[in-house]
């Protein structure tokens, strides 16, 4: 098999379940085989062929820029602009798929704006069962100390609840790695239990790296989507 079919298989990573853990361990023999991709210098890559190419790879948990609880995997790939990491999270139900955070960071050179979904997800592969067809209209507004977040839930039997959530940090909110001023985060998390136990992985504690339900950041505020703006 070349190297531009291994390359394009790195779209594995996109879907974090069994596939994705083969994909892991194909990939560290792609690194150990020295397969690369040389672009001629006078055909330079497009940001979305650069994406494509440059595949996840392993890093250790103290490399993570989060610290939520269940933290099993951290992925990380550098690229224009930016960088991204994937956290695998702990999934104790039998919903399909991984418990997951997609992180990306960039640098908007002060123009860092509102998250735009539509793109996002896009960039990030599409998104997560059980929220493939989900649509931006059914967020609901939340708010916590480091400031608005968007999320959704889906049911699953009587006791099982997953959530799909996003959320943008500035510099102004908390310090970003690597000189960006943007940070893109999205959750899909399923557990037995509520919406709150759900969330917590993208509410401020965990993004700031603070221990779990010690900080006062934690306090989060769920308002409706209909809902006017807080006092």
């Amino acid at each position: 098999m070349g190297c531009g079919t291994r390359l394009a298989m790195t779209g594995l990573f996109r879907y974090w379940s069994a596939p994705l853990r083969a994909a892991m361990a194909t990939a560290a023999l792609w690194a150990a085989a020295g397969c690369a991709y040389v672009q001629p210098s006078n055909m330079p890559l497009t940001r979305q062929q650069a994406e494509e190419l440059t595949p996840l790879v392993p890093v250790p948990a103290s490399r993570a820029w989060i610290s939520p609880d269940g933290l099993q995997l951290v992925f990380h790939r550098d690229l224009p602009g930016g960088a991204e990491q994937r956290v695998l999270l702990a999934n104790h139900t039998p919903v399909a798929g991984d418990n997951q955070m997609v992180l990306r960071i960039r640098q908007t050179y002060g123009e860092a704006g509102r998250l735009r979904f539509e793109d996002f997800v896009h960039r990030i592969g599409g998104l997560p069962a059980p929220f493939e067809a989900f649509s931006p209209g059914a967020f609901i507004d939340g708010e916590d100390d480091l400031g608005p977040y968007s999320w959704a839930e889906e049911r699953v039997g009587a006791d099982i609840i997953c959530v799909l959530a996003i959320r943008r940090l500035a510099t102004g909110r908390r310090h970003l790695p690597a000189q960006a001023d943007a940070m893109d985060i999205l959750l899909r998390n399923c557990v037995v239990g509520s919406a709150e136990q759900a969330l917590r992985p993208i509410l401020a504690p965990s993004v700031m790296g603070s221990p779990q339900g010690t900080a006062s950041a934690g306090q989060s505020r769920m308002l409706s989507a209909l809902a006017g703006p807080s006092q």
